[in-house]
């Protein structure tokens, strides 16, 4: 239930969020909590994607809990350690433990699944339960226009809607991005992925080697191998779901894909698309793992350049329709959580944007842009030196060629970052350029 508002100047707004995924919940949940009205659209119905892993750091594990999300029916494991692997052999060449990261940043490396985590943050976007009105869910609804000026949606299937702030959520292909005139400037990625799982129960009952009992990340290749391989072949494995999937990132080089669609198809593909060329080479108890999987989904990757402008009017995007980033950091849920965290806090009733939305999306674009893009920057320099990876640069000499001039993305840069303190002293910074506080705070 929504209670007033002690901020005379505060206005209840009606927020349509165009996109279920996480970024889209996420953003519905932070903006009931700030005691909005929200309605979601999503363009399909929630049983097409399999899912895979999601790594949620501290940086995004802290704006769950502040808003009171069970994390605990995300069935999550908690990371102990990156792990990295020789390709051929399997044997340990690094790692990085992670068992004082609670104690050092106050809260704990999740690893989650996908369905899992989207499950539970649709539960507590629309539950009766917990701070703020519930909001609605509508799916099959394909947005094809949005009038930022006066804060209209309209959807393929004839229906309109009138909101006074729209949240683009919709992901790479966002519509609601090309409405507002962002023009997305990308080139493929020299590395293509699947995404498989292995079942816990599967590996139980065929003796495969037992990774899914360890919390960590572990990683094989992602350095020039011997017979010429390429450095862009590299496997990423997690637990997820109590430790029942076994989750496998499976990277190579592009040119061995035929799958040519930027993002996600939800169509499974052979175990012979997977293991490719060059796999035979590969640890023979990780190929026994892939060779027994499930829900194996491409996903084609490509690489963005900084997107000119987030907002227009009345209308914003967030997560990958706002910086598409590749997988090297394992930062995209993060940072989704963290532009849904900064739209709760600069439309709460701690502040005037409520009565003007496009000062307000102008204060978000300030207060994440730069933050999201360097993380975006980050995992394309991963993509070429496994150890620019958050954590391994601790451990191995890293190129800083790679990093230019603004260096290594750190776990504390990504774990220490104060939002409510960043948003307040730009609020402020503003305040005093307008020469009327009142006008913002």
């Amino acid at each position: 239930m929504w209670l007033p508002s002690t901020n005379p100047n505060f206005k209840q707004l009606r927020v349509t969020v165009v996109g279920g995924g996480l970024g889209g919940l996420s953003a519905a949940i932070a903006l009931r909590r700030a005691g909005h009205l929200v309605e979601i659209y999503e363009r399909r119905d929630f049983d097409v994607e399999v899912g895979a892993s999601i790594s949620c750091a501290a940086n995004g594990t802290q704006w769950l809990r502040e808003w009171d999300v069970e994390i605990s029916d995300m069935k999550p494991i908690v990371l102990k350690k990156l792990v990295m692997r020789d390709w051929e052999t399997g044997n340990i060449l690094n790692q990085y433990n992670l068992d004082k990261y609670e104690k050092e940043w106050g809260n704990v490396y999740n690893m989650l699944h996908r369905q899992d985590m989207h499950a539970t943050l649709l539960k507590a976007a629309t539950s009766f339960n917990g701070k703020g009105t519930p909001c609605t869910l509508k799916i099959d609804h394909i947005c094809e226009s949005v009038n930022a000026e006066v804060g209209i949606v309209g959807f393929s299937n004839g229906q309109s809607v009138q909101a006074d702030l729209i949240i683009g959520a919709d992901g790479i292909r966002s519509a609601v991005r090309s409405q507002i005139g962002v023009v997305p400037e990308m080139k493929s990625a020299p590395q293509t992925c699947y995404r498989v799982n292995v079942k816990k129960s599967t590996v139980d009952k065929l003796g495969l080697v037992k990774y899914s009992y360890d919390p960590a990340i572990q990683f094989w290749g992602g350095v020039q191998g011997k017979n010429g391989r390429s450095k862009y072949y590299k496997v990423v494995m997690s637990p997820c779901s109590g430790g029942e999937i076994v989750s496998f990132y499976c990277f190579m080089p592009t040119d061995l894909t035929k799958h040519h669609e930027e993002g996600f198809v939800f169509a499974e593909v052979p175990v012979s698309d997977v293991i490719a060329a060059k796999y035979d080479e590969l640890d023979p108890d990780c190929v026994n793992l892939l060779k027994n999987s499930v829900d194996r989904m491409p996903w084609r990757l490509y690489v963005h350049q900084p997107y000119t402008h987030w907002f227009k009017n009345k209308a914003c995007i967030l997560g990958d329709a706002a910086h598409p980033m590749l997988p090297h950091q394992s930062q995209g849920a993060c940072q989704a959580i963290e532009d849904a965290a900064a739209l709760g806090i600069i439309f709460s009733e701690k502040y005037n944007f409520t009565t003007n939305i496009s000062a307000g999306l102008a204060m978000y674009e300030n207060i994440r842009k730069p933050r999201a893009t360097r993380v975006q920057n980050a995992s394309a320099w991963a993509t070429e030196n496994l150890n620019e990876r958050i954590g391994f640069t601790s451990l191995t000499p890293h190129d800083t060629s790679l990093a230019a001039s603004e260096g290594k993305l750190t776990i504390n840069e990504m774990n220490s970052y104060k939002m409510h303190e960043h948003v307040a002293t730009e609020v402020a910074s503003l305040a005093r350029g307008m020469g009327s506080v009142s006008a913002v705070l």
